[in-house]
């Protein structure tokens, strides 16, 4: 599937109802121009109690999504959000807490969280150059 901002507005509602108990409010969303980031999720800063500013989510728009593989990069920065708003993680890092957080979820969910993904597998959307093998990071 080809995404959208509206695609990825309804995917984390949905998400956030399923996995994070309704916990997270709706962040902007952009999409992302590169093949080798997947998604990546920024506030400008934590400031005082559970409160953030400047929340973005974004996804890469450079791939034809499958299903699964789109969750999976959304929860990954919902985790990342989540942590930031609870002040687990005011680095936003791939740490011991996002890890055990990601591993808790795919155990519970039967998702699959990683911090990397290989890509060679993806399929381009119509409108991407052709390039050769990455392996594909997701902040």
């Amino acid at each position: 599937m080809e995404i959208t901002t509206e695609i990825i507005t309804q995917k984390f509602k949905e998400y956030d109802r399923l996995y994070f108990n309704r916990e997270l409010p709706m962040p902007r969303i952009q999409l992302l121009k590169s093949f080798r980031t997947l998604g990546y999720f920024s506030c400008n800063k934590i400031i005082g109690r559970r409160r953030l500013k400047g929340q973005c989510l974004e996804v890469s728009c450079y791939y034809d999504w499958q299903e699964d593989a789109l969750r999976d990069v959304i929860v990954h920065e919902m985790i990342h959000y989540y942590l930031a708003y609870k002040h687990i993680d005011n680095n936003i890092s791939h740490g011991e807490e996002f890890q055990k957080m990601a591993q808790e979820m795919n155990d519970k969910y039967g998702l699959n969280v990683t911090v990397k993904v290989d890509t060679t597998n993806f399929k381009r959307t119509p409108s991407a150059p052709k390039l050769g093998y990455y392996l594909s990071w997701i902040f």
